[in-house]
């Protein structure tokens, strides 16, 4: 790690390593002008969406030989899959289209972010908000790699278990069991190559899903500790002595306030940027984890009531896992946005604490002024841990 980035609260090689680092960086390897990780993977998101299409399209094709299968339920798994191949692609897609913008969020990381004084003394702050969101960074990752696992494994032990690989009326069970416009026959002959092909697919949304949260993660985190240091700042304020007489002349108040003042407003433009980013996705992810906490007790009870009131099967444990994800990913999202809305109005809280009663009017005034600014930038993600989506998130801001 160079000099650079040994000045950022969290470690850039995290994200060096998923390749998400290389995907919005301006000195990334090129291809007739764009950004060589960006051309292959939206390369992947067309052929994966494409893929996905021709999978559903099978539904409208009905082969005559094909024999509804009792108490099946591939096609609600199917819907949950379509969610998450969506939102993967979508942010994938996202990125690589805000490449230049994500990049610039980046500065939010580093140490120089701050151009208060004061400020930088809590610079300390941002290295734990770091250290945390390093402990966070592998588990997390891990949760979408083992729910990725799950899905392809179970395919293998059912079709073990189950005689229908020489059935010519009952599709091979598949990890996301899309209908593709063929016979049942032609399908199971050829099974290998499409679990192949959505092997690929579900492990690619999977990829999808889980590197653009991370990045927002650690952004909505730090975003959140910027505005704690500001508040904080702010109503430590009478405690920042440095003349013989233990104070501050006015002339380095208002310069100091002016300035806190200029950080408060810098990380307000950093959070409309991250926010009209992730507005489109945070939506859909809403919609997502509400058909993946529908339809995963929905499967566990069918996957139960079909294996003979057995619970300890390949199904009933992917199923209830992924459901464990989705509340975690449901929880985390809720929770970062409700935080970095309650630090945010904290600072205005952090000024009324400060010692204003004995400073000059014209501070009092800039005071005033700085409150009235802060409850102007009324910009909230209006989704909390306890209230899962607001209407107003809805409407532009």
């Amino acid at each position: 790690m160079n000099t650079t980035e040994e000045k950022y609260a969290f470690n850039l090689t995290l994200f060096k390593t998923i390749g998400y680092y290389q995907m919005i960086d301006p000195n990334s390897k090129k291809i007739f002008g764009f950004n060589v990780y960006n051309v292959i993977n939206i390369t992947l998101v067309i052929f994966t969406s494409i893929m996905t299409v021709i999978g559903l399209s099978g539904f409208l094709y009905k082969s005559d030989n094909i024999t509804s299968e009792e108490n099946s339920f591939k096609d609600i798994q199917m819907l949950f899959y379509l969610s998450c191949i969506v939102l993967g692609n979508l942010k994938i897609a996202i990125t690589a289209y805000n490449a230049d913008a994500i990049w610039e969020l980046l500065n939010v990381a580093h140490e120089s972010f701050l151009s208060n004084k004061y400020c930088k003394q809590d610079k300390y702050k941002l290295y734990n908000c770091g250290k945390r969101f390093a402990r966070i960074f592998p588990w997390y990752f891990f949760m979408f790699i083992m729910t990725a696992v799950a899905w392809s494994v179970v395919p293998i032990v059912v079709n073990n278990h189950a005689a229908t690989q020489n059935n010519e009326h009952i599709y091979m069970t598949n990890i996301a069991n899309l209908r593709y416009p063929i016979t049942v026959k032609a399908y199971n002959t050829f099974y290998k190559g499409f679990y192949a092909l959505e092997f690929i697919m579900v492990w690619y949304s999977a990829y999808g899903l889980v590197v653009f949260d991370l990045f927002i993660v650690a952004l909505l985190q730090l975003l959140a500790t910027h505005y704690e240091i500001i508040s904080s700042t702010y109503e430590n304020f009478k405690y920042k002595a440095e003349n013989k007489d233990g104070k501050l002349r006015k002339e380095e108040i208002q310069k100091e306030l002016v300035s806190i003042i200029v950080d408060c407003q810098t990380i307000y433009k950093k959070l409309e940027t991250l926010y009209g980013i992730s507005r489109p996705i945070v939506l859909v992810y809403m919609v997502g984890d509400a058909i993946g906490m529908i339809t995963m007790p929905f499967l566990i009870v069918m996957s139960y009531m079909q294996n003979g009131s057995s619970i300890f099967n390949t199904n009933v444990m992917a199923f209830s896992w992924t459901l464990f994800v989705v509340g975690i990913q449901s929880y985390m999202y809720c929770s970062l946005l409700q935080n970095v809305n309650e630090r945010k109005e904290d600072v205005n809280f952090g000024l009324y604490g400060c010692d204003w009663t004995l400073l000059d009017i014209e501070i009092k005034k800039l005071i005033l002024l700085a409150m009235r600014i802060n409850s102007s930038n009324n910009l909230k993600m209006k989704v909390t841990s306890t209230k899962l989506i607001d209407l107003p998130m809805f409407a532009s801001v």
